[in-house]
């Protein structure tokens, strides 16, 4: 019996409360979970108030991208910073350069600034964004040393990070509806400081001595096995953005274009139940292959999309189809705790989270075009085409990560 089949079958006995357990750990966590608020937050908040400035969806949209796609871009070069210099160091001006962004993204849309001029803006507040998510999901590798209590950390992790993109939409549509779009990216203005400011403050989160050797190691893209799981995650990344723009279609073509935001909680809301089952069970197959299986597993949970065509059809199969989500990040981070170079711990998630980010940016481009020749079932289809491409990709997985120690 293998190293890892022995931890496996020993899971049982380890729960989410010896996550918690870990003094400091459950302040980590919420104070991660505030910290990331502005990923969730902000693209709604700069969306609705670019269009209310220029009344303009395509400059909206196009604002909204060059966030997303400085945020990828840029996302590599802040995790290499974060593992020279330390977190605090990177991650608070980071938070209030983002923040200044933000506020002057204000200031120029209440001036009815050119449209070019805003989408520029809106990508230094993208490139800006400080690295939480992929620092505690480093700090998790660290923190935890029994390989059992991190996965379950990792499936904590990949809840929590469910919950950033449920309650972040909600946030920026009670303050719109108590003041409007600009007061509603100042709030995102305020959640950058004072998120980051609490993140960097968690106990479990303040820098520690650092080996005078760290600046020699290699990069994070040195990893054979980091450099297998991209292609996997940019494909998942592309499945998602495709249903993410093919559940709007689906509640505009069924006659019901308020549905697309209670289709997309659905969505979500199935992500975060798969996640909580995913962590409070026991599993003896090998990391890799589990991964492997829950892409195939999410073909065939997002395969009856292709075939609906109501709200209440689109309700039901949108549940199915989001209960692979979380499992899939929760792998997907623990085999990339495992994969990385000593030294570039932040630096290897950002390039995962770049991928993601890249992927998900492809799925909602192809996704869309696609409407037009194949109608409401093409973005589900190009997302089981996508997803089970990266279940291939992901068999390489298995020989170039290595065990649980």
């Amino acid at each position: 019996m293998s190293t890892e089949t022995r931890i496996e079958a020993a899971r049982g006995g380890v729960s989410l409360r010896s996550v918690l357990a870990l003094p400091g750990s459950p302040r980590l966590f919420a104070s991660a979970l505030v910290g990331r608020l502005p990923q969730g937050t902000a693209p709604l908040s700069i969306l609705l108030l670019v269009r209310g400035s220029t009344r303009s969806y395509a400059a909206a949209g196009i604002a909204v991208g060059a966030f997303t796609l400085a945020t990828a871009l840029m996302a590599p070069l802040q995790g290499r910073l974060v593992d020279r210099f330390g977190r605090r160091r990177v991650l608070l001006p980071s938070g209030v350069g983002q923040a200044l962004a933000l506020i002057g993204l204000v200031a120029l849309a209440r001036g009815h600034a050119a449209a070019a001029l805003l989408v520029i803006t809106a990508g230094a507040a993208g490139a800006l964004l400080p690295p939480i998510a992929a620092s505690v999901r480093a700090l998790l590798r660290d923190v935890f040393d029994d390989p059992l209590v991190r996965e379950r950390a990792y499936a904590l992790e990949s809840v929590a990070q469910e919950l950033v993109w449920v309650t972040g939409p909600l946030l920026v549509a009670l303050m719109i509806g108590a003041t409007s779009p600009a007061g509603a990216t100042l709030m995102v203005a305020g959640l950058c400081i004072l998120g980051t400011l609490v993140f960097v403050r968690s106990p479990l989160a303040r820098d520690r001595a650092r080996d005078p050797g760290a600046r020699r190691r290699r990069a994070a893209l040195a990893s054979p096995g980091l450099r297998a799981m991209l292609m996997p995650v940019a494909l998942t990344g592309m499945g998602l953005g495709a249903v993410e723009v093919g559940l709007p279609s689906l509640a505009v073509h069924a006659g019901s274009r308020s549905a697309s935001g209670l289709l997309l909680a659905v969505w979500s809301t199935g992500s975060l139940a798969g996640g909580l089952w995913y962590s409070a069970r026991s599993w003896r197959s090998h990391l890799a292959a589990r991964y492997r299986n829950l892409l195939l597993i999410a073909v065939a949970f997002t395969a009856p999309l292709i075939a609906a065509r109501s709200v209440a059809a689109g309700l039901a199969c949108g549940l199915l189809s989001g209960l692979t989500i979380a499992p899939m990040f929760s792998c997907q981070y623990l085999l990339v705790s495992r994969t990385v170079t000593p030294g570039s711990e932040t630096e290897a998630f950002t390039w995962v989270a770049a991928a993601l980010v890249g992927g998900l940016g492809a799925g909602s481009a192809a996704g869309g075009a696609v409407i037009g020749a194949g109608g409401v079932a093409a973005p589900f289809a190009l997302a089981c085409l996508a997803t089970g491409t990266a279940a291939l990709f992901a068999t390489r997985v298995r020989s170039r990560v290595p065990a649980a120690a």
